[in-house]
């Protein structure tokens, strides 16, 4: 059955065809998964189709045919994400309910929910809705804000924003589990100042001091009646009887004293923002910490407009959780999350450049504000960014996940307009994290449509960032999923400003030249 010229994705559908016709002369012991994808060549996916053979890392020489009808047998050693899918099931559809990155991009893969107890899944849904009367608004003038990134000034940045509190601090959150952010939120707010928080309460972070419901124990500790606080109403948390996010409530937004707007990509924990400050506070350790830490991009913007609109947001959604939450705002206590398994490809030994904050007062710029799952905010804003590379579109994102399905549809433009800048000759460069190379993510990726040979991968990639032609950049929390893009709670901007842009554009290219790679191990 040689495989024709149609479509990518019609070729592996015709790869998968004949892995179910073959299945038994293929799923020998050790092997941990068969699915349709490209052949390797120097550890990084071709272009000639291929059925790809996972077998466990523990599994010896594999005696399997080089090829089925024409078609060559790919033979790869599982990542850890695919060993703890094979060994233990139940425990990896737990963590992938919440984790999109762990899900596996199998054509034929169960689903992640198979094994989410059957409360979580008769839940019922209530549907998203915006504060009553608002929209988001783009800010324009001379405007004031200060772009950085983790590890190079992520923390540092935080704890001045934090500290500058004079009265009230609003807060949306995926995760909150670093003790040395906890203690800069509680020295900051010591004098009275209210802290209002959304959280979710994802799989335990790998470099976490306490999980959320102990962050939540010890600010209640700390702040008494000035926290209000109510745990996002994701469809996985099993306290919760009803959901509003299918996926995760994934923001990283603060509001402090209805002036300023701390925005970024990256939670409140130790790998997103490590207790390093390398510009300021060399260290000898700030290499190797740095290389267990995630690349994340954020901004400080100091404009009262842009403030109200996010803290109206981020009010209602404390209201709905609350409303939504049993036994009220007080009650913290939720079931303890599994850990995160750790998982890390073979990277580049590299010595890092630290990129300092960059400040920027009165500068000319317009800021566009982008929450999902709002209907026509962040998906039509995202496309015309993308449509209006003309020479450059530099993106780095902790995945993109390719889907099928019909009611992703407006996700599928984003990454078929991707697509056609890459035909039409723009200089388009992704990086994406360890997580794209693991199954079959790249596999998906080119079966969509994106070549390759545009594609690096980058260990710890946590960013959410586009940056086209040195004049706009966005950034934010949202992942290139369905959920991430259409369905769960995500934030970004998009700052059109060639000093911004450049900045960024500059961490980028420091991190495709020294330290992504064309590699899946």
């Amino acid at each position: 059955m040689p495989i024709d010229g149609t479509s990518l994705k019609s070729q592996l559908n015709q790869v998968q065809f004949l892995i179910e016709t073959h299945k038994q002369d293929l799923q020998l012991p050790g092997v941990v998964d068969i699915q349709p994808g490209y052949k390797l060549a120097n550890n990084w996916p071709t272009k000639e189709p291929a059925i790809v053979v996972t077998k466990s890392k523990e599994a010896g020489t594999l005696t399997l045919p080089a090829e089925i009808q024409g078609v060559p047998v790919d033979i790869r050693d599982a990542t850890d994400v695919e060993e703890l899918r094979h060994s233990d099931p139940a425990l990896y559809a737990k963590l992938a309910a919440q984790h999109a990155e762990l899900e596996t991009g199998a054509f034929a893969a169960p689903a992640a929910e198979a094994a989410v107890a059957p409360e979580v899944l008769a839940k019922p849904h209530v549907a998203y809705t915006p504060p009553p009367g608002e929209s988001l608004e783009p800010v324009s003038g001379n405007l004031t804000f200060t772009c950085h990134a983790s590890p190079d000034a992520g923390w540092p940045t935080l704890k001045a924003f934090l500290a500058a509190t004079k009265s009230r601090l609003i807060v949306g959150l995926y995760d909150f589990t670093s003790e040395h952010i906890l203690k800069g939120v509680e020295s900051s707010l010591a004098s009275g100042q209210s802290l209002e928080i959304t959280l979710d309460n994802p799989a335990r972070n790998p470099t976490a001091d306490q999980t959320d419901p102990e962050t939540l124990t010890a600010l209640k500790g700390e702040l008494g009646d000035d926290l209000t606080a109510a745990w996002a109403p994701v469809r996985s948390n099993k306290a919760l009887t009803q959901w509003v996010f299918p996926t995760a409530y994934h923001i990283k937004v603060a509001v402090r004293d209805g002036k300023s707007v701390w925005l970024s990509s990256g939670n409140w924990n130790n790998s997103n923002q490590p207790d390093m400050d390398p510009i300021n506070n060399p260290q000898p350790t700030d290499q190797q910490l740095a290389k267990k830490s995630d690349r994340d991009w954020h901004v400080v913007i100091d404009n009262e407009d842009l403030a109200a609109q996010y803290e109206k947001y981020l009010k209602h959604d404390n209201q709905v959780a609350q409303s939504l939450a049993p036994g009220g705002p007080g009650t913290f206590a939720l079931e303890v999350p599994e850990t995160m398994p750790p998982f890390e490809l073979e990277a580049k030994p590299i010595v890092f450049q630290f990129h300092p904050p960059l400040p920027l007062t009165d500068e000319p710029a317009t800021i566009t504000p982008l929450l999902t799952p709002d209907d026509g905010v962040y998906q039509p804003a995202m496309l015309e960014l993308i449509n209006s590379a003309e020479k450059k579109l530099y993106i780095q994102l902790q995945y993109i996940h390719p889907s099928d399905k019909e009611e992703d549809a407006n996700f599928t433009k984003l990454v078929d307009a991707v697509a056609q800048k890459i035909q039409d000759g723009v200089d388009v460069r992704i990086i994406c994290s360890q997580f794209q190379a693991s199954k079959t993510w790249l596999d998906r990726l080119q079966s969509a449509g994106i070549d390759l040979d545009h594609v690096k991968i980058q260990n710890g990639v946590h960013n959410k960032g586009f940056v086209v032609d040195s004049k706009r950049v966005a950034l934010g929390s949202q992942n290139w999923s369905g959920d991430g893009v259409l369905r769960n709670r995500d934030a970004s901007v998009i700052i059109a400003n060639a000093k911004a842009a450049s900045y960024f554009e500059e961490i980028f290219l420091h991190d495709w030249d020294n330290v992504a790679r064309q590699s899946v191990k």
